[in-house]
């Protein structure tokens, strides 16, 4: 029955990240596929934003951040 196991490529050899239930000496067939590196947070928040138009920052309202409860959950706004 096939397993699909993930493995470490490291100095010329594979080494699986666990332990597989194989008799010693025994022949396998291997397919690979490379898995891409994880995106960190800061380049996956640099994507988003390059995903947003400019012109759409502008229609941002500048008491997002004080008054966020009105424009998540409709709480009357605070006054400055």
């Amino acid at each position: 029955m096939p397993t699909q196991v993930k493995a470490r490529y490291t100095n010329g050899k594979l080494e699986p990240l666990e332990p597989l239930n194989l008799t010693e000496g025994c022949l396998v067939t291997l397919s690979v596929s490379e898995e891409p590196e994880p995106e960190s947070l800061l380049d996956m928040f640099k994507r988003i934003r390059a995903s947003v138009p400019d012109d759409a920052w502008d229609d941002l309202p500048t008491d997002l951040v004080r008054n966020k409860k009105h424009y998540l959950y409709g709480h009357p706004k605070e006054d400055d």
